[in-house]
């Protein structure tokens, strides 16, 4: 996967977690998204938190 791909993941991922999804199902998926690649739910985490 290139960058940019990767990057459109990221965000897309992240769209699908706003608006009312609770804490622990938050934090189920960013274990997920990390069990696939670290980085990648580094980054989820960190671009849902607003940074």
């Amino acid at each position: 996967m290139d960058d940019a791909t990767r990057d459109r993941l990221v965000t897309n991922i992240v769209g699908h977690l706003k608006g009312g999804v609770s804490k622990p199902v938050l934090h189920r998926a960013f274990a997920y998204w990390r069990n696939v690649d670290k980085t990648l739910g580094d980054r989820v985490e960190k671009l849902r938190a607003g940074g």
